[in-house]
């Protein structure tokens, strides 16, 4: 499982390698009064657990539907730190169960898309799925206290990071219709922007640069995961094929450009204002 995360974060690496963007470590400030954690450096993102919650709403597409049939559905993702991307030592990382649910502090995430699905057969059982728009945050708690099985405690904290998503791609092949009961497997990724960054705990500050995400949908039932009761306060109830949970594993990371990146773009913003100036003279 933690290798196809890795692979298809490369893979979005190589997409965005494309764009010749250079990028520099940010760090992480935890805040613990330990001397194993406080400031981390070199953070570069975050591996969300496996455990993590995907609840479908809105799903129309079933076995009746035929090649090129679509659908536009709402996805809600919650998630806990499973390990944070830093060459710093992290004994103090609060891993909720089935983590060990030791330490000081968690991080967790809550995201929110608007998604298409296109069946790529008859009978629906192999879907692409397309990414209209999205939201995400990032969370910071010193009081952890993320339950998957209640689905509570992944918005309590402090937001240190937030952003959209506004492109992405995926699919998703299952042993029948698209739905609960029907086990299959897919994947593929989410590229967005920073839109917020809290300075208190990361710098530099990364508004305006590019966040990727993986995804994973191993759509395995329990007790291989937690089905969440409840996403941000309301209660998923029992799986429907328009409305079902699934288990979803990702990671997500951040760029940060060079302060010669910066340093160029500085100048050419300044240049830009005196040719403008210039111009109306």
């Amino acid at each position: 499982m933690k290798t196809m995360k890795k692979l298809t974060g490369a893979a979005v690496a190589g997409l965005l390698l494309i764009g010749g963007t250079a990028v520099q470590a940010a760090t992480l400030d935890t805040t613990a009064a330990t001397p194993d954690d406080g400031v981390l450096q070199n953070f570069s993102g975050f591996d969300w657990h496996e455990n993590g919650g995907g609840w479908i709403q809105g799903f129309d597409l079933t076995g009746a539907n035929t090649t090129g049939d679509t659908d536009t559905f709402t996805f809600t993702y919650q998630a806990f730190a499973a390990a944070i991307g830093t060459t710093s030592p992290t004994p103090n990382l609060y891993v909720a169960p089935p983590g060990p649910a030791t330490g000081s502090y968690e991080y967790t995430t809550y995201a929110t898309l608007t998604e298409t699905a296109t069946c790529l057969n008859v009978g629906c059982s192999s879907i692409s799925i397309t990414l209209n728009s999205g939201a995400w945050q990032v969370m910071f708690d010193t009081a952890p206290n993320a339950d998957q099985a209640a689905g509570t405690g992944f918005l309590d904290g402090v937001q240190i990071l937030a952003g959209n998503f506004t492109f992405g791609l995926s699919t998703f092949t299952a042993t029948g219709p698209i739905g609960p009961g029907s086990l299959g497997t897919g994947g593929g990724f989410l590229i967005g922007t920073v839109t917020s960054t809290n300075n208190t705990y990361v710098n530099p500050n990364l508004l305006g640069t590019t966040v990727q995400a993986s995804l994973q949908f191993p759509g395995q039932t329990a007790p291989t995961y937690t089905r969440p009761a409840a996403f941000n306060g309301v209660a998923t109830g029992a799986d429907t094929p328009e409305n079902f949970v699934l288990q979803t594993d990702t990671s997500q990371n951040f760029s940060v450009p060079e302060p010669a990146t910066l340093s160029l773009l500085g100048l050419g913003l300044v240049g830009m204002g005196v040719f403008g100036r210039r111009k109306q003279r």
